[in-house]
Protein backbone atom coordinates (compact mmCIF):
# COMPACT_ATOMS: atom_id res chain seq x y z
CA UNK A 1 0.00 0.00 0.00
CA UNK A 2 1.22 3.43 -0.83
CA UNK A 3 2.24 5.13 2.41
CA UNK A 4 1.04 8.17 0.88
CA UNK A 5 -2.52 7.09 0.62
CA UNK A 6 -2.19 5.62 3.92
CA UNK A 7 -0.94 9.04 5.77
CA UNK A 8 -3.87 10.75 4.09
CA UNK A 9 -6.54 8.48 5.22
CA UNK A 10 -5.16 9.13 8.94
CA UNK A 11 -6.35 12.22 9.02
CA UNK A 12 -4.36 14.12 6.45
CA UNK A 13 -7.42 15.81 4.03
CA UNK A 14 -9.69 12.42 5.18
CA UNK A 15 -11.68 11.42 8.42
CA UNK A 16 -9.70 10.29 11.59
CA UNK A 17 -9.09 6.98 12.26
CA UNK A 18 -12.05 6.26 15.40
CA UNK A 19 -10.67 7.14 18.97
CA UNK A 20 -9.10 3.98 20.86
CA UNK A 21 -11.80 2.82 23.88
CA UNK A 22 -10.31 1.13 27.25
CA UNK A 23 -10.76 -2.21 25.46
CA UNK A 24 -7.68 -3.59 23.55
CA UNK A 25 -10.03 -5.05 21.01
CA UNK A 26 -11.40 -2.28 19.46
CA UNK A 27 -11.48 -1.00 16.21
CA UNK A 28 -9.04 1.89 16.85
CA UNK A 29 -6.11 -0.64 17.44
CA UNK A 30 -7.09 -3.08 14.75
CA UNK A 31 -6.92 -0.58 12.54
CA UNK A 32 -3.14 0.83 13.71
CA UNK A 33 -2.23 -2.93 14.16
CA UNK A 34 -2.73 -3.28 10.29
CA UNK A 35 -0.91 -0.04 9.51
CA UNK A 36 2.48 -0.78 11.36
CA UNK A 37 2.93 -3.79 9.12
CA UNK A 38 4.64 -1.21 7.75
CA UNK A 39 7.06 1.23 8.11
CA UNK A 40 6.70 4.40 9.22
CA UNK A 41 9.52 4.86 11.18
CA UNK A 42 11.28 8.40 9.73
CA UNK A 43 7.36 9.50 8.55
CA UNK A 44 6.42 12.47 11.20
CA UNK A 45 2.88 13.10 10.22
CA UNK A 46 2.24 9.67 11.11
CA UNK A 47 3.75 10.27 14.43
CA UNK A 48 1.78 13.19 14.48
CA UNK A 49 -1.42 11.61 14.50
CA UNK A 50 -0.05 8.46 16.34
CA UNK A 51 0.35 11.12 19.23
CA UNK A 52 -2.90 12.86 19.38
CA UNK A 53 -4.73 9.75 19.41
CA UNK A 54 -2.46 7.60 21.89
CA UNK A 55 -1.62 10.64 24.01
CA UNK A 56 -2.17 13.31 26.44
CA UNK A 57 1.28 15.33 27.15
CA UNK A 58 2.14 18.86 28.49
CA UNK A 59 2.52 21.33 25.75
CA UNK A 60 4.22 23.74 28.12
CA UNK A 61 7.69 22.24 27.83
CA UNK A 62 9.38 19.56 25.79
CA UNK A 63 9.57 15.93 27.92
CA UNK A 64 13.08 14.40 27.01
CA UNK A 65 13.22 12.69 30.36
CA UNK A 66 10.85 9.23 30.06
CA UNK A 67 13.56 6.83 31.04
CA UNK A 68 11.93 7.50 34.35
CA UNK A 69 8.54 5.87 33.72
CA UNK A 70 6.72 6.35 31.08
CA UNK A 71 3.72 8.80 30.45
CA UNK A 72 0.80 6.23 29.73
CA UNK A 73 -1.03 5.67 26.29
CA UNK A 74 -4.63 7.33 26.10
CA UNK A 75 -6.18 3.53 26.86
CA UNK A 76 -4.45 2.41 29.14
CA UNK A 77 -4.80 5.27 31.23
CA UNK A 78 -8.60 4.99 30.77
CA UNK A 79 -8.23 1.62 31.41
CA UNK A 80 -6.40 1.96 35.02
CA UNK A 81 -9.10 4.86 35.84
CA UNK A 82 -11.57 2.35 35.28
CA UNK A 83 -9.89 -0.33 36.93
CA UNK A 84 -9.29 1.93 40.03
CA UNK A 85 -13.21 2.50 40.47
CA UNK A 86 -13.81 -1.13 39.59
CA UNK A 87 -11.70 -2.41 42.41
CA UNK A 88 -13.23 0.26 44.87
CA UNK A 89 -16.51 -0.34 43.76
CA UNK A 90 -16.72 -4.26 43.97
CA UNK A 91 -14.30 -4.49 47.24
CA UNK A 92 -13.36 -7.26 48.66
CA UNK A 93 -15.93 -9.27 47.00
CA UNK A 94 -13.91 -9.02 43.91
CA UNK A 95 -10.56 -9.66 44.98
CA UNK A 96 -12.08 -12.92 47.21
CA UNK A 97 -13.99 -14.07 44.34
CA UNK A 98 -12.86 -12.90 40.84
CA UNK A 99 -9.31 -11.68 40.86
CA UNK A 100 -6.96 -14.98 41.58
CA UNK A 101 -8.26 -16.24 38.46
CA UNK A 102 -8.11 -12.76 36.48
CA UNK A 103 -4.49 -12.67 37.82
CA UNK A 104 -3.69 -16.02 36.01
CA UNK A 105 -4.44 -15.10 33.08
CA UNK A 106 -2.59 -11.65 32.98
CA UNK A 107 0.26 -13.70 34.35
CA UNK A 108 -0.48 -16.30 31.04
CA UNK A 109 -0.42 -13.70 28.73
CA UNK A 110 3.04 -11.19 29.77
CA UNK A 111 4.67 -14.50 30.26
CA UNK A 112 4.00 -15.59 26.84
CA UNK A 113 4.94 -11.56 25.73
CA UNK A 114 7.98 -12.00 27.55
CA UNK A 115 9.15 -15.34 26.37
CA UNK A 116 8.66 -17.45 29.28
CA UNK A 117 6.45 -19.63 31.17
CA UNK A 118 4.08 -18.77 33.33
CA UNK A 119 5.46 -21.17 36.27
CA UNK A 120 8.50 -18.97 35.66
CA UNK A 121 6.95 -15.53 36.20
CA UNK A 122 6.45 -13.21 39.51
CA UNK A 123 4.69 -9.78 39.28
CA UNK A 124 6.58 -7.35 41.56
CA UNK A 125 6.52 -3.63 42.51
CA UNK A 126 9.30 -2.71 40.12
CA UNK A 127 12.71 -4.39 39.09
CA UNK A 128 14.44 -3.10 41.97
CA UNK A 129 12.21 -5.77 44.00
CA UNK A 130 12.37 -8.23 41.41
CA UNK A 131 15.98 -7.83 41.40
CA UNK A 132 16.55 -7.86 45.32
CA UNK A 133 14.19 -10.88 45.86
CA UNK A 134 16.58 -13.04 43.34
CA UNK A 135 19.98 -11.20 44.76
CA UNK A 136 19.17 -11.38 48.48
CA UNK A 137 17.38 -15.23 47.71
CA UNK A 138 20.45 -16.89 46.56
CA UNK A 139 23.02 -18.76 48.90
CA UNK A 140 25.77 -16.70 49.19
CA UNK A 141 28.82 -17.69 51.95
CA UNK A 142 31.44 -15.82 53.31
CA UNK A 143 33.89 -14.86 51.31
CA UNK A 144 32.16 -15.08 47.64
CA UNK A 145 33.13 -12.51 44.94
CA UNK A 146 30.78 -11.03 43.11
CA UNK A 147 31.62 -8.59 39.79
CA UNK A 148 29.77 -5.30 39.18
CA UNK A 149 30.14 -2.86 36.85
CA UNK A 150 30.30 0.97 37.93
CA UNK A 151 27.85 1.76 35.38
CA UNK A 152 25.30 -1.16 37.03
CA UNK A 153 22.07 0.62 39.12
CA UNK A 154 23.01 2.46 42.26
CA UNK A 155 19.82 0.49 43.93
CA UNK A 156 21.28 -3.11 42.67
CA UNK A 157 24.77 -1.58 44.06
CA UNK A 158 23.62 -1.07 47.32
CA UNK A 159 22.06 -4.55 47.57
CA UNK A 160 25.14 -6.19 47.07
CA UNK A 161 27.45 -3.96 49.34
CA UNK A 162 24.39 -4.79 51.90
CA UNK A 163 25.02 -8.39 51.16
CA UNK A 164 28.77 -7.41 52.10
CA UNK A 165 28.27 -6.18 55.44
CA UNK A 166 25.64 -8.72 56.28
CA UNK A 167 27.22 -12.06 54.93
CA UNK A 168 30.59 -11.33 54.52
CA UNK A 169 30.91 -11.47 50.28
CA UNK A 170 33.15 -9.52 48.24
CA UNK A 171 32.65 -7.00 45.71
CA UNK A 172 34.84 -6.77 42.80
CA UNK A 173 34.31 -3.65 40.98
CA UNK A 174 35.22 -3.29 37.41
CA UNK A 175 35.22 -0.69 34.52
CA UNK A 176 33.50 -1.14 31.47
CA UNK A 177 34.15 1.06 28.40
CA UNK A 178 31.80 4.23 28.01
CA UNK A 179 32.30 3.98 24.06
CA UNK A 180 33.05 0.51 23.23
CA UNK A 181 34.95 -0.64 20.18
CA UNK A 182 33.61 -4.04 20.07
CA UNK A 183 31.79 -6.90 22.19
CA UNK A 184 34.95 -8.45 22.94
CA UNK A 185 36.19 -5.49 24.54
CA UNK A 186 33.34 -5.55 27.21
CA UNK A 187 33.79 -9.30 27.83
CA UNK A 188 37.26 -8.96 28.53
CA UNK A 189 36.74 -6.88 31.17
CA UNK A 190 34.60 -9.42 33.19
CA UNK A 191 36.68 -12.17 32.06
CA UNK A 192 40.03 -10.99 33.40
CA UNK A 193 37.82 -10.07 36.71
CA UNK A 194 36.64 -13.73 37.43
CA UNK A 195 38.57 -16.04 40.07
CA UNK A 196 38.16 -19.42 41.40
CA UNK A 197 35.95 -17.63 44.17
CA UNK A 198 33.50 -15.56 41.72
CA UNK A 199 29.62 -16.76 42.47
CA UNK A 200 27.79 -13.98 40.82
CA UNK A 201 28.06 -11.18 38.43
CA UNK A 202 25.21 -8.62 38.26
CA UNK A 203 24.99 -7.48 34.18
CA UNK A 204 22.70 -4.77 33.11
CA UNK A 205 21.34 -5.32 30.05
CA UNK A 206 21.04 -1.87 28.71
CA UNK A 207 23.04 0.86 30.65
CA UNK A 208 20.43 3.86 32.37
CA UNK A 209 22.99 6.22 32.41
CA UNK A 210 24.05 6.31 28.96
CA UNK A 211 21.74 3.64 27.07
CA UNK A 212 24.16 1.24 25.99
CA UNK A 213 23.32 -2.14 25.22
CA UNK A 214 25.29 -4.90 26.74
CA UNK A 215 26.09 -8.27 25.14
CA UNK A 216 24.42 -9.71 27.86
CA UNK A 217 24.14 -13.21 25.98
CA UNK A 218 27.42 -13.50 25.35
CA UNK A 219 28.87 -13.33 28.72
CA UNK A 220 26.41 -15.21 30.29
CA UNK A 221 27.50 -17.98 27.76
CA UNK A 222 30.94 -17.88 28.40
CA UNK A 223 30.96 -17.44 31.91
CA UNK A 224 27.77 -19.28 33.13
CA UNK A 225 29.24 -22.30 32.17
CA UNK A 226 31.94 -21.80 35.30
CA UNK A 227 28.84 -22.03 37.82
CA UNK A 228 28.49 -18.11 38.11
CA UNK A 229 25.39 -17.21 39.07
CA UNK A 230 24.33 -14.41 36.14
CA UNK A 231 21.60 -11.84 37.28
CA UNK A 232 20.62 -9.62 34.99
CA UNK A 233 18.56 -5.97 34.99
CA UNK A 234 16.48 -5.56 32.54
CA UNK A 235 14.90 -2.74 33.60
CA UNK A 236 15.24 -0.54 30.49
CA UNK A 237 15.64 -2.77 27.82
CA UNK A 238 12.58 -4.74 27.92
CA UNK A 239 9.07 -3.51 25.46
CA UNK A 240 12.54 -1.08 24.27
CA UNK A 241 14.26 -3.10 22.20
CA UNK A 242 12.91 -6.61 20.57
CA UNK A 243 14.32 -9.43 23.11
CA UNK A 244 12.74 -12.53 24.65
CA UNK A 245 14.05 -12.62 28.43
CA UNK A 246 15.07 -16.32 27.92
CA UNK A 247 17.63 -15.13 24.78
CA UNK A 248 19.37 -13.39 27.39
CA UNK A 249 20.78 -16.64 28.89
CA UNK A 250 20.48 -16.02 32.31
CA UNK A 251 18.59 -17.43 34.94
CA UNK A 252 17.04 -14.41 37.14
CA UNK A 253 16.06 -11.30 35.11
CA UNK A 254 14.18 -8.27 36.72
CA UNK A 255 11.97 -5.83 34.45
CA UNK A 256 9.73 -2.41 34.93
CA UNK A 257 6.40 -2.68 33.71
CA UNK A 258 6.23 1.16 34.32
CA UNK A 259 9.34 2.26 31.91
CA UNK A 260 9.00 1.15 28.28
CA UNK A 261 5.78 -1.29 28.67
CA UNK A 262 3.69 1.98 29.43
CA UNK A 263 1.81 0.36 32.59
CA UNK A 264 1.09 2.52 35.16
CA UNK A 265 3.34 3.12 38.54
CA UNK A 266 3.70 -0.09 40.45
CA UNK A 267 4.23 -3.08 38.95
CA UNK A 268 7.47 -5.12 37.78
CA UNK A 269 8.28 -8.32 37.06
CA UNK A 270 10.93 -11.42 38.17
CA UNK A 271 12.09 -14.00 35.89
CA UNK A 272 13.37 -17.27 37.43
CA UNK A 273 14.41 -19.75 35.23
CA UNK A 274 11.74 -22.96 36.76
CA UNK A 275 14.73 -25.44 37.43
CA UNK A 276 16.38 -22.59 39.57
CA UNK A 277 13.07 -21.86 41.39
CA UNK A 278 14.16 -24.10 44.40
CA UNK A 279 17.77 -22.49 45.18
CA UNK A 280 16.06 -19.07 45.96
CA UNK A 281 15.19 -18.37 49.96
CA UNK A 282 12.20 -16.51 50.13
CA UNK A 283 12.72 -12.72 50.79
CA UNK A 284 9.46 -12.54 53.06
CA UNK A 285 8.52 -15.43 54.73
CA UNK A 286 6.24 -17.95 53.30
CA UNK A 287 5.73 -21.84 54.40
CA UNK A 288 2.47 -22.16 52.20
CA UNK A 289 3.86 -22.52 49.06
CA UNK A 290 6.05 -25.27 47.39
CA UNK A 291 10.09 -24.93 47.26
CA UNK A 292 9.58 -25.32 43.95
CA UNK A 293 6.85 -22.89 42.89
CA UNK A 294 7.88 -19.22 41.98
CA UNK A 295 4.74 -17.98 44.18
CA UNK A 296 6.77 -18.61 46.98
CA UNK A 297 9.20 -15.38 46.37
CA UNK A 298 5.96 -13.18 46.16
CA UNK A 299 4.41 -13.24 49.91
CA UNK A 300 4.64 -9.36 50.18
CA UNK A 301 1.12 -8.50 50.82
CA UNK A 302 -1.52 -7.19 48.36
CA UNK A 303 -0.47 -5.80 45.42
CA UNK A 304 -1.81 -2.03 43.64
CA UNK A 305 -4.67 -4.37 42.25
CA UNK A 306 -5.78 -1.51 39.60
CA UNK A 307 -2.62 -1.49 38.10
CA UNK A 308 -2.22 -5.24 37.43
CA UNK A 309 -5.50 -5.28 36.50
CA UNK A 310 -4.06 -2.66 33.55
CA UNK A 311 -1.32 -5.25 32.21
CA UNK A 312 -3.76 -6.54 29.64
CA UNK A 313 -4.13 -2.80 27.93
CA UNK A 314 -0.38 -2.21 28.23
CA UNK A 315 0.20 -5.22 26.71
CA UNK A 316 -2.46 -4.94 24.14
CA UNK A 317 -0.69 -1.41 22.66
CA UNK A 318 2.64 -3.21 22.78
CA UNK A 319 1.42 -5.95 20.24
CA UNK A 320 -0.26 -3.80 18.44
CA UNK A 321 2.61 -1.02 17.22
CA UNK A 322 4.98 -4.47 17.94
CA UNK A 323 8.63 -3.92 19.49
CA UNK A 324 10.37 -4.26 16.30
CA UNK A 325 8.79 -0.97 15.08
CA UNK A 326 9.00 1.01 18.65
CA UNK A 327 12.68 -0.31 18.37
CA UNK A 328 13.26 1.25 15.19
CA UNK A 329 11.81 4.67 15.83
CA UNK A 330 13.31 5.23 19.17
CA UNK A 331 16.75 4.63 17.57
CA UNK A 332 15.89 6.73 14.92
CA UNK A 333 15.03 9.50 17.38
CA UNK A 334 18.15 9.04 19.00
CA UNK A 335 20.19 8.76 16.32
CA UNK A 336 18.19 11.83 14.76
CA UNK A 337 19.82 14.30 17.42
CA UNK A 338 22.67 12.15 18.65
CA UNK A 339 23.99 12.37 14.72
CA UNK A 340 23.55 16.41 14.86
CA UNK A 341 25.01 16.99 18.62
CA UNK A 342 28.31 15.13 17.90
CA UNK A 343 28.96 18.18 15.13
CA UNK A 344 28.20 20.64 18.01
CA UNK A 345 31.87 22.29 19.30
CA UNK A 346 32.37 21.16 23.11
CA UNK A 347 29.36 18.44 23.04
CA UNK A 348 30.70 15.02 23.69
CA UNK A 349 27.68 11.98 23.13
CA UNK A 350 28.80 9.57 25.89
CA UNK A 351 26.53 7.03 23.87
CA UNK A 352 27.93 4.41 21.75
CA UNK A 353 27.64 5.62 17.99
CA UNK A 354 27.08 2.49 16.62
CA UNK A 355 23.12 2.05 16.33
CA UNK A 356 23.09 -1.55 17.33
CA UNK A 357 25.00 -0.37 21.05
CA UNK A 358 21.54 2.06 22.11
CA UNK A 359 18.37 2.62 21.36
CA UNK A 360 16.01 5.88 22.97
CA UNK A 361 18.21 6.27 25.79
CA UNK A 362 21.34 8.43 25.46
CA UNK A 363 24.06 11.32 27.23
CA UNK A 364 25.78 14.21 26.40
CA UNK A 365 28.31 16.34 28.30
CA UNK A 366 29.39 20.04 27.15
CA UNK A 367 32.93 20.64 28.05
CA UNK A 368 33.57 23.34 30.13
CA UNK A 369 30.25 23.51 31.70
CA UNK A 370 28.78 21.88 34.91
CA UNK A 371 26.26 19.40 33.84
CA UNK A 372 23.59 21.23 36.40
CA UNK A 373 24.04 24.32 34.30
CA UNK A 374 23.30 22.71 31.22
CA UNK A 375 20.16 21.23 32.29
CA UNK A 376 19.05 24.50 33.89
CA UNK A 377 19.48 26.26 31.00
CA UNK A 378 18.48 24.05 28.45
CA UNK A 379 14.60 24.57 30.93
CA UNK A 380 14.76 27.87 30.85
CA UNK A 381 15.92 29.08 27.28
CA UNK A 382 14.09 25.90 25.22
CA UNK A 383 11.73 24.54 27.98
CA UNK A 384 13.02 20.99 27.62
CA UNK A 385 13.38 18.80 30.33
CA UNK A 386 16.29 16.60 30.72
CA UNK A 387 18.20 14.91 33.95
CA UNK A 388 21.52 14.54 35.42
CA UNK A 389 22.92 10.94 35.71
CA UNK A 390 26.30 9.98 37.06
CA UNK A 391 28.27 8.15 34.85
CA UNK A 392 30.85 6.83 37.89
CA UNK A 393 33.14 9.82 38.21
CA UNK A 394 31.62 12.08 35.50
CA UNK A 395 28.19 13.95 35.30
CA UNK A 396 26.21 13.65 32.07
CA UNK A 397 22.69 14.88 30.74
CA UNK A 398 20.57 12.01 29.86
CA UNK A 399 18.49 12.21 27.11
CA UNK A 400 15.04 9.61 26.70
CA UNK A 401 12.60 10.22 23.91
CA UNK A 402 9.58 8.30 23.61
CA UNK A 403 7.20 7.12 20.99
CA UNK A 404 4.69 10.39 21.42
CA UNK A 405 8.37 12.67 21.14
CA UNK A 406 8.97 14.44 17.15
CA UNK A 407 11.80 15.33 15.64
CA UNK A 408 10.62 19.04 15.61
CA UNK A 409 11.16 18.32 19.64
CA UNK A 410 14.59 16.77 19.06
CA UNK A 411 15.24 20.49 17.20
CA UNK A 412 14.44 22.41 19.96
CA UNK A 413 17.02 20.21 21.89
CA UNK A 414 19.85 21.02 19.55
CA UNK A 415 19.14 24.51 18.97
CA UNK A 416 18.91 25.24 23.11
CA UNK A 417 22.08 23.10 23.23
CA UNK A 418 23.55 25.41 20.48
CA UNK A 419 22.11 28.40 22.24
CA UNK A 420 24.20 27.42 25.62
CA UNK A 421 27.18 26.06 24.21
Amino acid sequence: MDRRKVLKGLGMGMASLPFISAKPASPGISEYHDLFKQDFTTEEKFWKKFRRDFYDVPKDFVNLENGYFGVQPLPVYKAYIQNIERVNVNSSRYLRTKYSSEIRTIVGDLSNFAGILPEEALITRNATEALNIAIQGLDWQQGDEVILSGQDYFSMIETFEMLEKQKGIKIKRIKTPVLPENDEEILACYEQAVTPKTKGILLTHMIHLTGQIMPVKKIADRLKPKGIEIIVDAAHSFAQIDFKLKELGADFVGVNLHKWFGNPLGVGLLYVNKNRVKDLNPLFGDSGEDENDIRKLGHFGTLAVPTVLTIPEALAFNETITIPAKEKRLRYLQNYWTTRAREIPRVKITTPSDPARSCAIASFKVDGMETKEVIAKLYDKAKVFTVIRYLEEDEVVRVTPSLYNLTSELDILLDGIKSIV
